[in-house]
């Protein structure tokens, strides 16, 4: 029988949307829902409560009042989470807790310098290539002094490895939805999810769409997300004659109840770590067309679920999303395969991968 674990999180702030703050909660209820301690330490504090549901014994900590966003700039970010580095250093939760995992770097690097490296799992969430050559330099001498680092894809862990990072572990995200009965298989209706930004390439997927509308002239497009890329992203659309076939419909809080709405799924992103709304997508059941972008789709569809595009190339993503919405019978195969593909991502074998490292490091 494992043993219990008095285990705190560590994140620049749990009351944005994301996937890293999705994927913080849901393992975080995992290791609530085994019985061991659990407490969600926040750096910042946007909204004043955590952006996703929490296990009610979950224990939840601010660590201070102050707005943390991807708008500053890494030099205000750094900054910011240095001074929050004297906070954690007096965090009583921390210095009690037999293991934390950071979430990020710039939580990686608050936590290192509070003085509990030696007890830390890093997480890495971005791809290795995110930053430049300087930064990544720093990075894995961070890394280095942090008791583990984790990343979410085989090939970051070997890129980690090669770097001279000496411990590095891959462990994925889990499947964080109960899918709904799947009654969008002859919708005529493509979603996708994620923020308004360029990393999420929604330009290119309305380029893409342009090149084909005539010929899926029947078909939507829904994307659910906001960001400040939308007064442009809608401008571009109506300018390629999309306004009719693509909605920008913002947050929902019910996106299961969407999927299982929908055909497939479409991810235009320039990279990625290992992202949740893929996860998301396949568990409920929706072939996928992607760019073929660092690092997760690769991974993911590595076994069938949909088509790879070569990354950028928006031709081929027009085309890709042709043969999906015109081919019946080849996106009812995606359909199953996905099915099979998400055993693998199921939270009680992610949860299992977590207690074996756990276990075998302290």
């Amino acid at each position: 029988m494992a043993r219990n674990y008095n285990i705190a999180f560590v994140i620049q702030d749990i009351t944005t949307r994301g996937g890293t703050e999705r994927t913080t909660c849901c393992l975080a209820n995992e290791f609530s829902t085994h019985g061991h301690t659990v407490s969600v330490i926040s750096i910042f504090n946007n909204m004043d409560k955590p952006a996703y549901t929490l296990d009610k014994n979950i224990n939840v900590i601010f660590l201070c009042q102050e707005k943390y966003g991807l708008n500053f700039s890494l030099t205000v970010r750094l900054k910011k989470t240095m001074f929050a580095a004297y906070a954690l250093k007096r965090c009583a939760t921390l210095q009690d807790a037999d293991i934390i995992i950071s979430q990020k770097l710039l939580a990686s690097l608050a936590v290192w310098r509070a003085g509990f490296g030696h007890k830390t799992f890093a997480c890495e969430h971005f791809r290795y290539g995110m930053y430049n050559k300087p930064v990544r330099f720093l990075r894995n001498m961070l890394y280095n002094r942090m008791s583990t680092l984790v990343t979410l894809t085989e090939n970051d862990m070997r890129r980690f490895k090669a770097a001279g990072v000496k411990r590095v572990y891959c462990i994925p995200n889990m499947v964080s939805v109960v899918p709904q009965k799947q009654e969008g298989q002859n919708s005529r209706r493509i979603i996708s999810v994620g923020r308004l930004d360029p990393q999420k390439g929604y330009d290119m997927l309305l380029d893409a769409l342009q090149l084909i509308k005539d010929k899926i002239a029947d078909w939507k497009i829904d994307i659910y997300g906001e960001g400040n890329e939308l007064s442009n992203l809608i401008t571009q659309r109506d300018k390629a004659g999309l306004s009719v076939a693509v909605s920008f419909r913002g947050y929902t809080s019910d996106i299961v109840h969407e999927y299982a709405h929908s055909a497939f799924y479409v991810m235009s992103s320039r990279f990625e770590g290992f992202p949740m709304v893929l996860l998301e997508a396949a568990a409920c059941g929706l072939p996928i067309v992607s760019f073929k972008c660092p690092e997760g789709p690769e991974t993911l569809l590595a076994k069938g679920g949909g088509i790879l595009v070569e990354n950028g190339n928006i031709e081929k993503l027009a085309a890709a999303i042709l043969t999906m919405a015109t081919d019946d019978k080849f996106r009812e195969k995606c359909a199953e395969e996905t099915k099979q593909i998400i055993q693998e991502y199921a939270p009680e074998n992610i949860y299992g991968r977590w207690i074996d490292l756990i276990a075998e490091s302290i």
